[in-house]
């Protein structure tokens, strides 16, 4: 599994942003625990930044917020997208969330909850 999910900055255990496309920086996580923050070449094109998850082989999503297109994208990628809460959460407790099970999974039925206003 390789988890993305849209950040603030760049550095380490930084907080989860609430701009999907238009985040500057995506955290990366791998089932052995390492995270890495890296540059989303496409910030501010929805679409082009999905396209760049998934040549990056992310199969799942935290994030708190999302368009309705970057959601389709990612949904027919078969990418699955996680809501870990609102405020301020930092990648290190969206993951423990996530591997908790405290994350509630974003679809079809519930998206215009976490659609970016």
């Amino acid at each position: 599994m390789l988890i993305a999910m849209p950040v603030k900055m760049n550095r380490e255990d930084p907080p989860l942003t609430t701009v999907f496309g238009k985040a500057k920086w995506f955290a990366f996580a791998d089932d052995g625990g390492t995270v890495e923050v890296r540059e989303n070449p496409y910030a501010g094109a929805g679409p082009k930044t999905v396209a760049w998850l998934i040549e990056n082989g992310v199969d799942t999503v935290i994030t708190q917020h999302i368009g309705g297109n970057p959601f389709m994208f990612m949904k027919e990628a078969g990418v699955r997208l996680w809501y870990p809460g609102e405020g301020r959460i930092l990648v290190s407790e969206a993951l423990a969330r996530l591997r908790e099970g405290a994350c509630e999974e974003i679809t079809v039925d519930n998206i215009m909850r976490f659609h970016n206003h």
